[in-house]
């Protein structure tokens, strides 16, 4: 990966901050703390959950079918699934859809992904899902995820003209991305979506790991059941409400403790929560710049961080209180 920012979270805050490499290949800038990171599918538990638990807590709980959410929805095969199937991807959705090669605006997106089958007959990680749930917490709140995600976090949605780390020369867009979100549904929807398109410094995307460390982002009850299993499928990933609880994809390295979870992002992101131990680790990176490749070596590497994060004294010393 040419640049890469990792933290350290505990309770008492943000203890370590690394961030090295180059930010663009092409200017040879340096990634900086100043730099934003897109953070694609860490949208999803960092912009969306939060702001569905909410709704959920406001709209009778978690059951609530999405068409009464949204109205949008409530004649779609999507318009009966609950607000818990969606997070925990068990709605019977496909992974993923390309609505960005033949849609022409957000409209149009949206459309198609209210149409779109539910096939799946087990729990699939869902890019649709999350998209929906975008739409949906637009349509209940009447604000704009962007403004929702800088009220709650900081967080931002692109295009930025702030120092931004560059991904992929994309094929479609013919142009290497560069402050302009990843994703290509992301895309043809302006940039705003619920299940990519967010930006955060290092510095932004630990402070929101935070509040999830220290169970300040929703009320106790709906923390608590984002962290339990809703579902499971045939390939052993477990999901909680947003959240992949461990073994899932492994993404937590060979000695994640008890009750770990965490979430990952397809330019090479990575959180992960270790709540027994008291703290969590955030990896951010362009693993995809200039274009994309294996994962084997970046997976290997955060395997090896999260390793030798869990074998300091900090794993053993600050227990989560």
């Amino acid at each position: 990966m040419p640049a890469v920012a990792v933290a350290i979270v505990t309770e008492a805050g943000t203890i370590a901050q690394v961030v090295r490499g180059i930010a663009n290949l092409t200017t040879r800038a340096h990634a900086t703390p100043e730099h934003w990171w897109d953070l694609a599918s860490l949208t999803k538990t960092l912009v969306t959950l939060p702001e569905v638990l909410a709704i959920a807590g406001d709209a009778g709980g978690l059951g609530v079918p999405l068409g009464n959410v949204w109205p949008s929805a409530r004649h779609a095969p999507i318009g009966q699934a609950t607000l818990a199937d969606l997070l925990s991807h068990r709605a019977g959705l496909p992974a993923h859809l390309p609505f960005y090669a033949t849609a022409t605006d957000r409209d149009g997106v949206v459309t198609a992904a209210l149409e779109a089958p539910l096939s799946q007959t087990e729990p699939v990680y869902s890019d649709l899902g999350f998209l929906l749930l975008g739409e949906a917490v637009m349509g209940a709140t009447g604000t704009d995820l962007g403004a929702l995600a800088a009220a709650r976090s900081g967080l931002r949605f692109g295009s930025l003209d702030e120092p931004s780390v560059a991904t992929e020369r994309c094929p479609w867009r013919e142009r290497l991305l560069v402050g302009e979100v990843h994703d290509e549904n992301a895309s043809a929807m302006g940039g705003v979506a619920g299940h990519a398109g967010a930006f955060g410094r290092i510095s932004d995307v630990a402070g929101a790991v935070h509040g999830w460390l220290t169970h300040t982002v929703v009320e106790s009850d709906l923390h608590q059941q984002a962290l339990r299993p809703w579902a499971t499928n045939a390939v052993g990933e477990v999901f909680g409400l947003g959240w992949w609880l461990n073994p899932t994809r492994h993404i937590g390295g060979p000695h994640a403790g008890p009750g770990s979870y965490g979430a990952s992002g397809f330019v090479g992101n990575r959180l992960w929560f270790e709540p027994v131990r008291g703290y969590a680790v955030v990896v951010l990176s362009n693993v995809i710049h200039p274009v994309r490749g294996s994962r084997i070596p970046f997976n290997t590497w955060c395997e090896q961080l999260l390793s030798m994060v869990a074998e300091l004294p900090l794993a053993s010393r600050l227990k989560y209180r």
